[in-house]
């Protein structure tokens, strides 16, 4: 199915292709590098604030991962781990015993920090900071 992101502010395409879900098309665009300052994004906005919200006492950690480039992606467990992960190691438990919140890979939120690899600063590249500053100023805890 051909999916597309768009600009909410004039309606361009910032990127498009031939995917089994938005998610996918999500995880491309990131991959690849594409411009998405202003893409219409709210299924992960969404998910992500959700998941900020069942463990708010765990931003603060969750932001200073983040900016020392300690958050892989990839893995849920060990020092640099996904955005789950690193809440599950904020809160010194294991990521799957955090109540309100299962580990689920084909989250949205999941599946867009999974373009984030050890060692990536927020200010090395436009796409991290993008995620740092969006985080940095919308969170209110």
């Amino acid at each position: 199915m051909k999916f597309e992101i768009k600009s909410r502010w004039d309606g361009s395409i910032k990127f498009e292709g031939e995917f089994r879900s938005f998610k996918l098309c999500v995880v491309a665009a990131v991959k690849s590098d594409a411009d998405l300052r202003g893409a219409v994004l709210t299924p992960i906005r969404d998910d992500f604030w959700a998941i900020l919200s069942a463990a708010p006492a765990e931003v603060p950690a969750l932001i200073e991962a983040l900016k020392a480039g300690k958050v892989n992606g990839s893995t849920y467990e060990g020092e640099c781990a996904c955005l789950v992960g690193t809440i599950a190691n904020a809160r010194k438990c294991n990521y799957a015993k955090i109540p309100g919140l299962t580990p689920n890979s084909h989250r949205p939120a999941e599946a867009f920090f999974t373009a984030i690899k050890p060692g990536a600063l927020p200010r090395r590249t436009r796409r991290r900071r993008s995620r740092w500053n969006g985080l940095r100023s919308g969170w209110r805890g």
